[in-house]
């Protein structure tokens, strides 16, 4: 705080009062602005941050961008009214700030050099050169067969993207994202493919590029063009995310380049990302570019796989089919599968397999080359592989096994009598659920997909992933554990079953599938719950990352306003700043009457007769005339148009108040001195700011506060309600309950509703004077009637109920009006 500005305060205070008062006020309402937009947009992160709705970082920074500002226009109004007692706010609000951009950095984009290098130089570059490539070169550096390759580095795509500015056309669309937003996705996924589709290749990577390919792959065959970004093929496998261009002529490298480029923004790459907590920059795509190898059969094995009991799930298992493996791992093939046992030297296991198209001397050495990569990379692998024209096998991908836990065995019991509808289907992933059964046979049909089904499907399509949020299990007539979706699903616990006769489902039917024994049964089984819950568990657990930037931006430390340690040197996070603004810049506007402030009148008691302690403040023309200057208020006194109007709804005869209980600020009373000094001070009290046609009133009840804003006078244009409804004493399913009951009543009144996390806003714009009036009399009504309302409500059906009944007294008159 500069001397200048201080000085300039005491000189009105002394020889303006009447400025000085209007400068308060008018700062207050400014404060009280930032402090709506503030707590919207706490909402909105908390949303984010602790998993319910997960959102990309760029939106998660932008919030925080908007919060930082409203935060300083509250932090700069609250000094204007007080700069004396709140020089140390700025300096302490910087101090957080800076912490958040250390939690929360923008990203970089590194373009140094290199931008192309050859494949078997790359084995210990992932954080350059992706996990795909960067675990195609170790496998080599193992001894086993890989192609010659060359990769374009994450260094490329950076140059890229600054090259043609999509740098920050990512950071500015990307703002619009989060999960439950897939229209934003979906939108602003297409924008991106289309720009970099268009975008120029830097002439210093195309020259770099072709000079590498020319010298390490030389000739005139096919390529293909694979993804390899920065977290694939890690402990997040991106299986069937990414785009891979096949048979690729050496003249369209270039534009085959841009187009795995842009697969990275196909909305189901995106939405696996976000639900893993990565952002775009984590995913930066190098692009790795090998010969087509196609000799008639490839396919996938897994150097650990429990699919053949005759071992006990100790083999190698090898799934192929002819032609090309993305056939497989898309799921449009079922493929032949072959087990080996899992030894230096593996053997065929004949008891186990299900084909013949592929030599047992193949299938053994690819069991070997199995093996050794397991060995080397000192985990099991999932592994791709290839027949070249000898038919020896070429190794492909290797990434880490997504393993599965053991299924939990079937608990005898009613359980077992409850009718089977399907047995012997295939284990994809493994797990167990319950829901309705829907069917989606194609992909136009995914987005229909109603919350919790168990989806019946022709195959297991990777774009389905992006739905996978909406199922709780998935059954399709084609397809294996090898496919992209299966590992998808086994990484989220969603089990996935194939097999035949799934036409005999009935739609709708509530349906259990346990995939651990490859059935379907009718009903939905008591132990499955406990399953479903667990695995939602997870998406928690991704968020823990965001618990430093929580703990910076949306948890509330500071709680006790009448503590010495309520001060801005202990404000540890931007909401911890809200609070202390919120409450010092109420409690300047009272404390100033209290000193006898000229030019606005006094903080006064207004005595209702309800249990309520409320103190008014007057601006000018929101209480009578001639009334005694001292003392407390009656109701009669006040002439404020929009609290008159709140107040006879409050009053109403219809709805009973208990006078045993005051109401005030139980929380804070509870955090309070142990509650040694009286329920009625201005700490705890409700207040309302009036003047004639204008009243921001905050209502304290208990363990709940409401918000009205109002302005309510002769011209339509102007007249508006804003309602805000937040907390209560009991857990949040009590809490979510009297929000339902709130929303249906103030959306019958044609109020227009939002709700996030457990606060409510509802808002009524341009009506005239004796709408705006009338419907502030039932938010009068609706205050009093919803008092504890939180524990009394025990369902949905019975929020609803009572719902009805008081939108049906409200409709009839009171009894002193017939």
């Amino acid at each position: 705080m500069h001397f200048g500005e201080l000085l300039h305060h005491w000189s009105l205070r002394l020889f303006a009062p009447g400025s000085h008062l209007r400068a308060k006020y008018n700062a207050l309402k400014e404060l009280l602005e930032a402090d709506k937009r503030a707590l919207e947009i706490i909402a909105d992160l908390e949303t984010h941050l602790y998993g319910r709705d997960l959102a990309d970082n760029a939106r998660i920074r932008w919030l925080l961008e908007e919060l930082e500002h409203d935060v300083r226009t509250m932090v700069h109004a609250l000094v204007r009214m007080n700069p004396s007692a709140n020089r140390d706010l700025p300096s302490s609000l910087q101090d957080v700030c800076r912490a958040l951009s250390r939690s929360c950095p923008p990203p970089t984009y590194d373009t140094s050099h290199p931008l192309v290098l050859a494949l078997d130089q790359v084995a210990a570059m992932p954080q350059l050169a992706g996990g795909k490539a960067a675990h195609l070169a170790a496998a080599g550096m193992a001894g086993v067969p890989i192609p010659a390759g060359v990769v374009i580095t994450a260094s490329a795509f950076h140059l890229f993207l600054k090259a043609n500015g999509l740098d920050q056309v990512i950071e500015s669309r990307f703002r619009e994202i989060s999960l439950a937003n897939q229209e934003a996705i979906i939108r602003v996924t297409g924008e991106m493919q289309e720009r970099i589709l268009a975008g120029l290749i830097p002439e210093e990577l195309e020259h770099e590029f072709l000079r590498l390919v020319s010298a390490v792959m030389p000739g005139e065959g096919l390529f293909a063009v694979r993804s390899s970004a920065l977290a694939e093929d890690g402990h997040i496998s991106f299986a069937g995310q990414y785009a891979s261009e096949l048979n690729v002529l050496p003249e369209g490298l270039l534009s085959a380049y841009k187009r795995v480029l842009a697969g990275k923004y196909c909305p189901r790459a995106v939405s696996y990302r976000i639900t893993h907590g990565l952002s775009d920059a984590d995913t930066a795509m190098a692009v790795l570019i090998v010969p087509m190898i196609n000799h008639g059969v490839a396919g996938v094995a897994y150097t650990r796989d429990p699919a053949c009991p005759a071992v006990g799930g100790e083999a190698i298992g090898v799934y192929a089919v002819a032609g090309l493996a993305c056939e497989l791992v898309e799921g449009i093939q079922t493929p032949d599968r072959y087990y080996l046992s899992r030894q230096v030297q593996p053997n065929l296991l004949v008891g186990c397999r299900s084909g013949g198209r592929i030599a047992a001397a193949s299938l053994e050495q690819l069991g070997k080359y199995c093996m050794t990569l397991e060995e080397h990379f000192g985990s099991p692998r999932d592994i791709e592989w290839a027949l070249d024209i000898r038919q020896q096998p070429v190794i492909l991908q290797c990434r880490p096994l997504c393993q599965e836990k053991e299924p939990e065995p079937t608990l005898p019991g009613s359980e077992e009598t409850s009718a089977q509808l399907l047995a012997g289907l295939v284990c994809a992933s493994s797990g167990a659920a319950c829901g309705p059964v829907f069917r989606a046979e194609h992909g136009h049909d995914f987005p229909l997909i109603p919350q919790g089904s168990v989806l019946v499907t022709s195959t297991l399509r990777p774009s389905l992933s992006l739905f996978l949020d909406r199922t709780a299990a998935v059954l399709a007539t084609t397809g294996s554990r090898a496919s992209h979706l299966a590992s998808v699903a086994r990484e989220r616990g969603i089990p996935v079953l194939v097999g035949s006769g799934l036409e005999r489902l009935p739609t709708g039917e509530l349906v259990t599938v346990d995939a651990g024994a490859g059935t379907v049964s009718v009903g939905c089984l008591p132990s499955v719950l406990a399953r479903v819950a667990k695995a939602r568990d997870r998406v928690a657990v991704m968020r823990q990352s965001f618990e430093t930037l929580a703990g910076l931006s949306v948890h509330l430390h500071l709680t006790d306003p009448s503590a010495s340690g309520f001060c801005p040197t202990n404000c540890r996070s931007l909401h911890d700043f809200i609070r202390y603004c919120h409450e010092k810049g109420v409690s300047e506007m009272f404390s100033l009457v209290q000193r006898g402030g000229r030019g606005m009148g006094r903080s006064r008691r207004l005595q209702t007769g309800l249990p309520l302690v409320m103190y008014v403040l007057d601006l000018g023309g929101g209480l009578r005339r001639h009334i005694p200057k001292h003392g407390d208020l009656d109701p009669a006194h006040v002439t404020c148009l929009p609290m008159s109007a709140c107040w006879k709804g409050m009053s109403d005869a219809r709805i009973a108040w208990d006078d045993a209980l005051l109401h005030v600020d139980w929380q804070e009373f509870d955090r309070m001195s142990g509650g040694i000094f009286a329920k009625d001070s201005r700490l705890l009290a409700s207040y309302a700011v009036i003047s004639r046609d204008y009243l921001h009133m905050n209502i304290r009840f208990g363990y709940h506060f409401s918000i009205l804003d109002s302005i309510c006078g002769d011209i339509p244009g102007a007249n508006y309600i804003q309602f805000r409804f937040k907390g209560g004493g009991t857990a949040l399913e009590g809490r979510m309950l009297r929000l339902l009951f709130i929303n249906r009543v103030l959306s019958s009144w044609g109020f227009t509703t939002t709700i996030r996390s457990d606060m409510l806003d509802a808002t009524s714009w341009r009506q005239d004077l004796l709408s705006t009036r009338a419907n502030l009399e039932k938010i009068g009504l609706l205050l009093a009637k919803t008092r504890m309302l939180d524990t009394r409500l025990v369902s949905e059906d019975d929020a609803l109920i009572q719902a009805g009944e008081f939108l049906n007294l409200v409709d009839s008159r009171p009894e002193d009006e017939h």
